[in-house]
Parts: structure tokens; C-alpha cells; sequence
């Protein structure tokens, strides 16, 4: 009676395959985006300060406003900017078309299929147009 030999994997080729493996993942992880989508736009540097009010407000607007108003406002980089184009009254966000729209008194932002932004993110709105 012959018995069949079962295969076993030897360790030298688990030491490679699991070498390979580590490879493939560590070489993945070059980019945090997907390089097949527009994330990079969102993902690149935009030339505001960090943690700034203007930061943290664009940032926001990236995710939550750009893709309807991205082509108007994807260049201002600025508080002032922003003024210029009187979409925020400095210090004055019951003035200011942003706000007003996002919070139904003036407009009804963002319109269907997007859902409203959170009380915590017209806030982050509200703190940027109050100290630009």
C-alpha cells in the first residue's frame, strides 16, 4: 500500500511567502488617498494654516460643499478672499450667504440628495465667519 505523501509547506517558503506579503503591504501605504478618484484634491496640501478657523471651516466645505461649489470656491484660500466675494460678512454670520443658507434662513443648503450638515459642523461654519 503506497501512502500519499501530504504536502507540507516547508518553513523556508512560509518565511517567504509572509516576507512578500509584508512587502505588498507596507508598499500600499505610500499614499493616503486613492490616486483612481478625486481624493487627491481633498488630500493635498491647500495652503491654509493648519488648524486654523479658515482650516478647519474649508475643510469642511471640501467634503460637504465642493461638489457643487467646488469650481466657484476652490481657490479662496482666504478669509478675505471669501469677503471679497461677499459670501461672509467678517463677524457677522446672520449676514453672511454661507450661513444664512445653511441654516434655512435665507436658502435651503445643501439641496437634495445631500444631507444637512450637523449642528457641530454650521458651527465650525459659524466660529470661522465670527473670527476669520
Amino acid at each position: 500500500m503506497m501512502m500519499l505523501k501530504l504536502w507540507r509547506p516547508s518553513m523556508f517558503k512560509i518565511k517567504i511567502f509572509f516576507n512578500l506579503l509584508v512587502i505588498v503591504i507596507l508598499s500600499s501605504c505610500g499614499q493616503d488617498y486613492n490616486s483612481n478618484s478625486n481624493d487627491a484634491e481633498v488630500y493635498s496640501d491647500i495652503g491654509i494654516t493648519p488648524g486654523s478657523n479658515l482650516y478647519e471651516a474649508y475643510t469642511l466645505m471640501q467634503t460637504k460643499c465642493f461638489a457643487c461649489h467646488g469650481k466657484e470656491w476652490r481657490g479662496l484660500t482666504t478669509s478675505q478672499m471669501w469677503i471679497d466675494k461677499g459670501l461672509i460678512v467678517s463677524g457677522n454670520p446672520t449676514n453672511s450667504s454661507i450661513y444664512t443658507s445653511l441654516t434655512n434662513n435665507g436658502g435651503d443648503m445643501p439641496k437634495n440628495p445631500y444631507p444637512p450638515l450637523t449642528r457641530s459642523e454650521v458651527l465650525t461654519i459659524k466660529n470661522w465667519i465670527n473670527n476669520p
